[in-house]
C-alpha cells in the first residue's frame, strides 16, 4: 500500500488504472498529456474529450471530512461568484491503495491560474477591473448563508496562542461565508474566476482577503495592494486576527522544519505590527 506522503504527488506513483476508472465513471476521455498535478495534496486535473475538466482526488477513509469531500458540489448553491460549473461527481473505494477516490467533472476555467502555486515571486500587475471582480465575488460569497465551517474559533485561538502566547483576546467578533483557500493558484487572470471549492464555509470576516494577503507577502507592493483593496475587512479586528493566524501558520512551519522561506521574514514583521494593533 503506497504511503500517504508518496501519493501526495500522483505523478510519482503508478495510477493509470485510476485514470481508466475515472474515464469509465465520467464517460469522458482524459487528455493525459495535458494533466495538471499537485505536488502536495494528491489531486490532479485533466481536460476531457468533451471540452470539460475532470478533477481527481483521494482520501484515507478514516480521514474523510464530509464538508471538504462535498465542497465542490455544495458550492452550486452559491450565487454571484464566477467559478467553474460543476456537472457531476463519483467516488469509489480502492482496497489496494486503501483510499477513497473522487472524480468531479466541471466546466473549464476561462484563463490560467495567476500562479501554479499559492504564492508569487513577482507582481502580476492585475488591472483595476480584475480587483473589482474579486471584490464583488468575495462580497457575494460573504452574503451567502451556510452551516458549513471553514475556520473554527478554537483553531484560530490555538494557532495564535501556540506561536505568540495568550496576551491578546483572540475572540472573533464577526463571521461570514468564505472560500477558505484564496491563494494565487486559485484565481485566474486576465479573466477572473475563483477555483477549488473544497474548503468553503464560515470563517472570520476578511479571512479570504487575509489569505490572499499572506500569499502576497513575498512581493511587498502586492501585499500592500491587497491591504488597500480590502481595507474595509482587513482593518477590522476579525481581519487582523485572520492575518495574525496566517502569520502564525508561517512561523509554525518555520519552527517545525527549521527552514526559512520567502514568507518567513515578512510574516514575522507583519505579526509584530498586528500584535501591537490587537493589544
Amino acid at each position: 500500500m503506497p504511503s500517504t506522503s508518496t501519493m501526495n504527488d500522483l505523478q510519482t506513483v503508478p495510477h493509470d488504472d485510476v485514470l481508466a476508472d475515472a474515464e469509465k465513471r465520467t464517460g469522458r476521455v482524459l487528455d493525459r498529456d495535458h494533466g495538471h498535478y499537485s505536488r502536495f495534496n494528491g489531486t490532479a486535473g485533466f481536460p476531457t474529450s468533451a471540452g470539460t475538466w475532470v478533477r481527481l482526488a483521494w482520501c484515507r477513509p478514516d480521514q474523510l471530512s464530509s464538508a471538504a469531500w462535498t465542497g465542490i458540489e455544495a458550492s452550486v448553491a452559491i450565487q454571484g461568484v464566477c467559478r467553474p460549473e460543476w456537472y457531476a461527481g463519483s467516488q469509489w473505494y480502492d482496497p489496494g491503495r486503501g483510499v477513497v477516490w473522487r472524480v468531479d467533472e466541471m466546466s473549464c476555467a476561462t484563463a490560467n491560474a495567476v500562479s501554479p502555486v499559492g504564492t508569487v515571486d513577482r507582481n502580476p500587475d492585475l488591472p483595476a477591473s480584475w480587483w473589482a471582480e474579486l471584490s464583488q465575488a468575495l462580497s457575494a460569497l460573504a452574503g451567502h448563508t451556510t452551516d458549513r465551517v471553514c475556520v473554527r474559533q478554537e483553531h484560530l485561538s490555538a494557532r495564535i496562542r501556540d506561536v505568540y502566547g495568550d496576551e491578546i483576546d483572540t475572540t472573533v467578533p464577526e463571521w461570514a461565508c468564505a472560500h477558505g483557500d484564496l491563494g494565487w493558484a486559485n484565481v485566474t487572470a486576465p479573466a477572473f474566476m475563483l477555483l477549488d471549492w473544497e474548503s468553503w464555509g464560515r470563517a472570520p470576516v476578511g479571512y479570504d482577503a487575509a489569505c490572499l494577503w499572506s500569499a502576497s507577502l513575498t512581493v511587498s507592493a502586492l501585499a500592500t495592494r491587497v491591504l488597500t483593496e480590502f481595507a474595509d475587512v482587513l482593518d477590522t479586528r476579525a481581519g487582523r486576527l485572520s492575518r495574525l493566524m496566517l502569520c502564525a501558520n508561517i512561523e509554525r512551519a518555520h519552527r517545525r522544519s527549521g527552514r526559512e522561506t520567502a514568507l518567513t521574514a515578512p510574516a514575522k514583521a507583519a505579526a509584530f505590527e498586528l500584535l501591537r494593533s490587537l493589544a
